[in-house]
């Protein structure tokens, strides 16, 4: 099995903590042979951790270097389009961080490249991974809560001074819209839309209710799929609570939990995997076997935060999602 030789660009949170465990386990698929970093004691560091790479003071250097196939983008996502586009310049396959871009408009550009490109880019969008998300649509879509008539999902995040994302530097000043309500808010525009499809439109408020965190952080919306469920999405990154996740329809209800879910009072375990080693996994297939990219699409990407940027445009008026797109 050939294994495909990775360049890892930004060595923050994401490529130190979730990117770099999930490829130890997939070292039969990918050799880190390439970093770079702004900082480049940061390149040294992660070049330490994972055995002996070649560090590059710049990104086109290392895309010039010949010892990549593909690179790994966990950068400020104002970066993403940018390198992107040198990537596919230089005939190098793309795995990038979400969100895909600052904004719709920007991330549309992403779009483009990637349909013009015979290389594959794969925007890494972990929660398509998630055991618990597919169950549920399996459930859905088998009838088990008849029609689906509500979709309830209610986080409260509660960051404070000791979260480690608060203090990096490009989300304390945000330039990707709506700052946190975008950056963690594509991971749950993609699992309502797994399980119950399309989105069409959205009536929201935002609000910035802590000093501490970069933009908003305060979300509620009520929206439509296209399936006729009504939904109400509700975060916030400053406030602490306890989080729900429910579907109810005309002939029951589902709860839904990282590790389990409750239909109608009956429990079922749901397996735990690493997320990011499934996407990993998923991009190798799509890079080396040909697989359709449908959990790293582009176009995926771009929907789930035109969803977000719908919601911070709204300031309580009804927006249709595809005007955005």
């Amino acid at each position: 099995m050939r294994k495909i030789r990775l360049g890892v660009v930004g060595c923050g949170i994401a490529a130190r903590e979730l990117h770099l465990p999930a490829l130890k386990n997939l070292s039969h698929l990918f050799e880190i042979t390439a970093v770079t970093s702004r900082t480049k004691s940061h390149a040294e560091e992660f070049a330490k951790m994972v055995g002996n790479p070649v560090v590059f003071d710049r990104y086109e250097e290392l895309l010039d270097s010949g010892l990549v196939d593909a690179v790994d983008l966990t950068l400020p996502v104002e970066l993403n389009l940018s390198f992107i586009e040198k990537a596919l310049q230089k005939g190098v396959h793309v795995i990038c961080e979400k969100p895909i871009s600052t904004d719709v408009e920007t991330g549309k550009k992403v779009v483009e490249l990637s349909k013009k490109s015979e290389k594959t880019v794969y925007i890494a969008e972990n929660f398509r991974h998630v055991p618990a998300f597919w169950k549920a649509k399996e459930l859905v879509e088998s009838g088990a809560i008849g029609d689906p008539v509500f979709m309830g999902w209610q986080i409260w995040v509660g960051m404070d001074e000791n979260n480690k994302y608060v203090h990096t530097d490009w989300r304390k000043k945000p330039k990707h819209v709506g700052g946190f309500l975008s950056d963690g808010g594509v991971h749950h525009a993609a699992a309502m839309r797994l399980i119950l499809g399309e989105i069409e439109w959205v009536s929201a408020v935002a609000k910035d209710l802590s000093p501490l965190l970069g933009g908003m952080d305060f979300l509620s919306s009520i929206f439509e799929f296209e399936n006729g469920t009504v939904g109400n999405y509700t975060i916030s990154y400053s406030l602490k609570g306890n989080e729900r996740f429910e579907i109810t329809g005309t002939k029951g209800k589902i709860s839904i939990s990282w590790d389990k879910i409750v239909l109608n009072e009956e429990e079922m375990k749901v397996p735990q995997e690493n997320s990011y080693q499934k996407e990993f996994e998923d991009f190798y297939q799509v890079v080396a076997e040909g697989k359709p990219n449908d959990l790293g699409s582009p176009v995926q990407a771009l929907k789930d935060l035109a969803f977000i940027e719908a919601c911070v445009r709204s300031a309580g008026n009804k927006v249709f999602v595809s005007s955005l797109l």
